[in-house]
């Protein structure tokens, strides 16, 4: 039967170790997701992988490739990255426990958690790619968790809320369908063109305002025919600006 968690999935970005891979597969089974995505990792030593997998070697065989992170995140409506670093030019963490209950009132639309190679974490750029940072809290003392251990209590917090609001343990059904990525990056496009028209951007700051149009439109869970309507609402206002600028030049 088709639950919640069927629309969530942990993607392990430039993952390294083999014993890791196999113990992230068995948290996230324990936990009822099933969907694995490896985007940037190298070729693992299967036999290891199984060793730590166990029952849940399964996951790993059905695994997704991409060969880089974008690519991986093409196909989900909320990308959420989890990072313990947090600084000026990096998104504001939210917590875990946070992001779960907003997850749990998004209705449809697949959701990826991205986690990071085991060493350095998530880079800017990867997270850039991100809808949002999350932290997991742990203490100063050695904040640092295992890849396998931060998987689980990811997937741990997503599958209580959701059984909390639905009411019972498989969680909640699918409602209205959040627009996938493809189409959020393509309205934060043209509303940044639209914006460009009207004299926006002066000198820079078109990059920065085209990730966050895509990210405020993917964690409100905008549905396609909405996402239409806001990203319409732009090109209109650009065109109207583009045409009153043309006409006091004319003037001149």
């Amino acid at each position: 039967m088709a639950t919640a968690l069927d629309d969530v999935a942990v993607v392990l970005c430039r993952a390294e170790g083999s014993m890791n891979v196999g113990a992230s597969c068995r948290a996230m089974k324990s936990m009822g997701v099933t969907r694995l995505v490896l985007a940037r990792c190298p070729e693992y030593d299967e036999a290891a992988v199984r060793t730590h997998a166990l029952l849940a070697f399964d996951l790993f065989e059905a695994a997704e490739r991409y060969e880089s992170l974008g690519e991986a995140l093409s196909g989900f409506s909320l990308a959420a990255g989890f990072t313990r670093r947090v600084g000026q030019r990096r998104k504001e963490n939210v917590a875990v426990e946070d992001l779960a209950e907003a997850c749990s009132r998004r209705g449809g639309g697949p959701i990826a958690l991205v986690f990071g190679n085991e060493r350095d974490g998530l880079s800017d750029a990867e997270l850039s790619l991100c809808d949002e940072a999350v932290g997991i809290s742990s203490s100063e003392l050695f904040p640092s968790l295992n890849l396998s251990h931060a998987v689980q209590i990811a997937c741990w917090e997503i599958r209580k809320s959701l059984s909390r609001r639905a009411g019972h343990e498989d969680g909640l059904a699918n409602g209205r369908a959040a627009a996938p990525r493809a189409s959020t990056e393509a309205a934060a496009i043209d509303i940044a063109d639209a914006l460009q028209a009207a004299g926006f951007f002066k000198i820079a700051g078109r990059p920065e305002a085209e990730a966050f149009i895509r990210s405020v439109a993917a964690r409100a869970a905008l549905s396609e025919s909405e996402l239409g309507r806001f990203s319409s609402l732009f090109v209109k206002l650009g065109a109207l600006s583009a045409s009153a600028l043309d006409r006091g030049a004319s003037r001149e």
